[in-house]
């Protein structure tokens, strides 16, 4: 009882209410807040519903569909979209490691699966590589028709982190083009520790 209690009052201090995370956990939140230039757009979301941002097989993100992983706890995601670049921070907390561990499963199958799909411009190709970073983790490159993306999906117990940015990657996956998504991946894996629902 005294480690429930603990809990309860540590994410009560964090401001970890109502399903929520805590206001400025995630590291881009700040710089959503703005000021920004009338070209840049971006959007912070607390829903449950909202799709991972890493979608290969676009079975929900890419068409506007709710997520379907199930047993969210708690959710925000971050997306910054401009003329020509976009990036974007998930973190999803799930009731259990066990709910987390079987997103990441889907997840890296998804990225096999659908690894080659399309001609022309409906084309895309995703590379993914293991990642030594959490529990478990993936880089991931992306290329389409006139455009990429470079990903890294870090689970650290009960919680999937997930870092996007546009690019034309790689097909191998160097290390040093995905520094800048590691290092964020990185502290956030860290950062999500001190969160009780994160089971770390």
């Amino acid at each position: 009882m005294v480690t429930t209690v603990a809990a309860v009052l540590t994410a009560a201090a964090l401001g970890l209410t109502g399903g929520s995370l805590p206001d400025g956990f995630l590291l881009m939140e700040k710089q959503a807040e703005g000021p920004h230039p009338k070209w840049e757009h971006w959007t912070v979301s607390d829903s449950r519903k909202k799709a991972l941002m890493l979608d290969p097989c676009d079975t929900a993100y890419h068409t506007g569909k709710p997520a379907k992983d199930k047993g969210r706890h708690a959710s925000r995601t971050i997306l910054f979209t401009s003329e020509y670049r976009f990036k974007s921070e998930q973190v999803v907390l799930y009731r259990d490691e066990r709910a987390a561990r079987t997103v990441m499963k889907t997840l890296r199958a998804d990225l096999k699966r659908c690894a080659k799909r399309g001609k022309g411009f409906s084309r895309s190709r995703y590379y993914s590589k293991p990642l030594n970073l959490g529990d478990e983790a993936v880089k991931v490159g992306a290329r389409e028709f006139e455009n990429g993306i470079r990903a890294v999906a870090v689970r650290r117990g009960a919680a999937l982190i997930l870092y996007t940015e546009s690019a034309w990657p790689s097909t191998k996956l160097p290390a040093k083009e995905f520094r800048a998504l590691t290092a964020k991946a990185a502290t956030m894996t860290a950062k999500i520790c001190r969160l009780p629902e994160a089971r770390c």
